[in-house]
C-alpha cells in the first residue's frame, strides 16, 4: 500500500499519482460536512426531472441526478494544479481500460484507482482529491461544457477522452490507444447496450426500449450523447495540445504504437532504455481487458456502496445491439447520429 505524501504547494515535482483509497486511508481523511449531495439537496430537487432514469436536467443537460450535486461542487471547489490529467468520456465507453493506461503510462507500472471526480465531490472529499499529490489523474463523465474552470482554464491541465463513435474522416487530428483485436466495428450502438447492462445493476426491471427512447430524446444518464462527443471533439480541434481525443473502437488496434502516442501527449515519452526492456509492451498486457477481468479485485471487490468492480467489465467485444435492437431501432438511432454529427468532421462508418 503506498504511503500518503504531502503535495508540493507550488506545483512543483511530481510524486503521484497514488491510490485514492490509500491517501484516505492513511490521512485518516473525513469527508465534508454536509456533504455536497446533503448541501445541494435543495437545488436538485428543484430541477426538472424524468422519473423513469432518474434524471435531472442542469445547466441544460439530462443528468444522473445522483452525480448533480458533485458536478456543482467540483466546479465550484476543484483547486488547479500543473500536471493534472482528466479521463473523460460518456458512460461505457472503455473508460476504466483507459484509465489504467493513463496510470501504467504514467506510474510506468503502477495503475492505482483514480477519484470519481464529480463522485468524490458529491460524496464531501473534495478536499481529499484536492490534496492529492501531483501528477493528479482523475475521471469523469462530465461534458466539456460542465468541466469545472480549474480543468478548462488551466493551460498545464491534460486531457484525455474517449468514446464510441466513428473515425475523423481526416485521420490528422486524432491519436489513437489500441488493444489487439481479430476484427473492427465502429458501432455506437453498442454504447447504448453496454449502458443499460449497467443501469440494470440498480434497476434490475428496466426496460432496454425504456433507455432506446430515453437515449434518443437526449435524455442520457451523462447528458446527450452527440453533445458529449463534439464538446470533446471540438475541444480536441482548437487546443490538440490540452485534449486528447480517442476512439474506443480504434483501441482494438495496435496498442505498441499508440501507447507511445498517449506518454508524448502526457509528456512523458518512454527513453530508450524503457524501449529496450520492452516497457511499452508490459504496460499493454497489463491493461490488456482480459487480464483487468480476470484479477480478483474486480470479480468480487467494490467500486462503490452501488456498483460492484465487475459491472465495469462485462464483454468487451463488440456487435452485441444486434441482440437487443429491431431494424428500426437500429436504423432510427444511425440516422439520429448521422444528422448530429454531420458537418463536424466525425463520421459514423
Amino acid at each position: 500500500m503506498a504511503s500518503p505524501r504531502t503535495p508540493p504547494q507550488d506545483g512543483g515535482a511530481a510524486i503521484g499519482p497514488v491510490p485514492f483509497k490509500d491517501f484516505i486511508t492513511g490521512s485518516a481523511a473525513v469527508p465534508e460536512r454536509p456533504t455536497p449531495a446533503e448541501e445541494h439537496a435543495g437545488v436538485v430537487s428543484a430541477l426538472p426531472s424524468y422519473p423513469k432514469l432518474d434524471l435531472r436536467c442542469y445547466q441544460g443537460t439530462w443528468l444522473n441526478a445522483r452525480v448533480v450535486p458533485g458536478i456543482i461542487a467540483a466546479q465550484r471547489g476543484l483547486a488547479p494544479r500543473r500536471g493534472d490529467i482528466v479521463v473523460a468520456s460518456p458512460a461505457k465507453c472503455g473508460t476504466t481500460w483507459l484509465i489504467a493506461h493513463a496510470f501504467a503510462t504514467v506510474s510506468r507500472g503502477a495503475h492505482p484507482p483514480p477519484p470519481f471526480l464529480e463522485g468524490g465531490f458529491g460524496e464531501g472529499w473534495g478536499s481529499v482529491i484536492n490534496a492529492l499529490p501531483s501528477p493528479r489523474i482523475v475521471y469523469t463523465h462530465m461534458q466539456h461544457a460542465a468541466l469545472p474552470p480549474s480543468i478548462t482554464d488551466n493551460p498545464d491541465c491534460k486531457v484525455v477522452y474517449i468514446c464510441r463513435f466513428g473515425q475523423s474522416s481526416s485521420h490528422l487530428s486524432i491519436y489513437v490507444l489500441i488493444r489487439y483485436s481479430k476484427s473492427i466495428h465502429r458501432e455506437p450502438k453498442d454504447m447504448l447496450v453496454s449502458a443499460w447492462h449497467f443501469a440494470r445493476v440498480v434497476a434490475p426491471s428496466l426496460p432496454f426500449h425504456e433507455l432506446f427512447e430515453s437515449a434518443c430524446e437526449s435524455k442520457f444518464p451523462t447528458g446527450a450523447i452527440w453533445d458529449h462527443i463534439l464538446g470533446y471533439w471540438n475541444a480536441s480541434k482548437a487546443s490538440p495540445e490540452k485534449v486528447l481525443f480517442l476512439l474506443y473502437e480504434d483501441m482494438l488496434r495496435d496498442p505498441i504504437t499508440n501507447v507511445r502516442k498517449l506518454a508524448a501527449f502526457l509528456v512523458q515519452p518512454f527513453s530508450l532504455a524503457e524501449e529496450d526492456i520492452g516497457l511499452v509492451t508490459d504496460i499493454v498486457g497489463l491493461c490488456s481487458f482480459e487480464r483487468m477481468k480476470s484479477l480478483k479485485v474486480n470479480k468480487t471487490g467494490e467500486a462503490s456502496s452501488v456498483f460492484p468492480n465487475a459491472s465495469y467489465f462485462r464483454r468487451g467485444t463488440e456487435g452485441d445491439w444486434k441482440n437487443h435492437m429491431t431494424v428500426e431501432m437500429a436504423q432510427r438511432f444511425d440516422g439520429i447520429i448521422r444528422e448530429k454529427l454531420h458537418g463536424s468532421g466525425l463520421v459514423f462508418a
